[in-house]
């Protein structure tokens, strides 16, 4: 990859660089998006039920710097990583920028998710693949919302829970239900869930009835991540959602609803490295990363750290970046 000249304004001697997803461009104005990869914070948990916290999640994934877009020891941007495994450079040349956060209005839920429909709709119509960081899990709804375009559109879905609850007390938009709003679109194909363990009886057997995959954590470190991921079907069109609390609390603390006995970092790794052979995924979400929960920022770094994994699959090295 030919290298792009030094620009001092880059790096000041302070090397002072803004708050951002990876240390990725800003963009204010989506109108002017430029760039192969765009993210885009929702500081959301108006949808949770127990323990909340998950508004700071964009902020804390921002600190977590595990990956950087400008490197200014080596003077490059968008020059990617080193992975001696692989043997090449990961992610050069794939542009990037932050989209700052959606605005958030106080207790104004379907305004909120409104707003968010339309900004990955924008997003999208800028021809850049969005990478959501959340906020907790009800934001995945508007979120899917916005992708009728890639009609039909299956689901791949990381979690302790199903997420498949109809309503509480009449409430449909919560982080118990996005799985079931989702299911309720009509371009809305198949839905996987994996690394479940914290089951109710009615979501699970209505979830089944509809002909999703259900994988418990315990049949999925029963069969490992490419037999988990044989079963999902072929798709045209993929969107990904990881809840955070699919891990073992042991591997990321910071959510508000952990559950012990779930997955490892590499078994969530391994899986997202192979999502790619069974359809075109179209963005993805991380969500429920609640940081006052979370110790030396742990939790944080594993999800900055899954999003750089996944993102590296997505865009693979092109001859000219090897």
């Amino acid at each position: 990859m030919t290298q792009p000249p030094r620009d001092s304004s880059l790096w000041p001697d302070s090397h002072a660089t803004p708050r951002s997803f990876f240390a990725t461009t800003l963009c204010q104005d989506l109108d002017r998006l430029e760039a192969q990869v765009a993210f885009l914070g929702v500081p959301f948990d108006q949808g949770t039920l127990a323990r909340p916290g998950a508004r700071y999640g964009p902020n804390a994934i921002r600190d977590a710097r595990v990956y950087s877009y400008v490197d200014i020891h080596e003077g490059t941007v968008a020059g990617g990583y080193w992975d001696p495994a692989a043997g090449r450079q990961q992610l050069a040349g794939v542009t990037m920028a932050d989209c700052g956060d959606v605005n958030i209005v106080p207790s104004e839920v379907e305004r909120n998710f409104l707003r968010l429909t339309r900004t990955v709709e924008k997003v999208l119509d800028r021809g850049v693949f969005p990478v959501i960081v959340g906020g907790d899990h009800a934001i995945t709804y508007p979120i899917v919302r916005a992708l009728e375009r890639y009609k039909p559109l299956d689901i791949v879905h990381f979690d302790a829970h199903m997420d498949y609850v109809h309503d509480y007390q009449g409430v449909l938009f919560s982080h118990g239900s996005p799985m079931r709003r989702c299911s309720e679109l009509p371009f809305v194909r198949h839905i996987t869930s994996i690394g479940v363990r914290d089951f109710k009886r009615r979501p699970y057997q209505e979830a089944v009835a509809r002909g999703n995959l259900v994988i418990s954590a315990d049949e999925f470190r029963r069969l490992g991540p490419a037999a988990v991921v044989q079963q999902i079907p072929a798709s045209q069109h993929l969107y990904v959602t990881i809840d955070i609390d699919c891990l073992d609390p042991s591997v990321a603390p910071g959510t508000g609803t952990p559950v012990p006995g779930g997955l490892t970092y590499l078994e969530v790794r391994d899986t997202l490295r192979l999502l790619p052979g069974k359809g075109k995924a179209v963005a993805f979400d991380v969500v429920e990363v609640a940081p006052n929960y979370d110790w030396a920022e742990l939790t944080s770094r594993v999800a900055a750290r899954l999003i750089i994994e996944f993102l590296t699959v997505l865009f693979p090295p092109t001859a000219e970046s090897k």
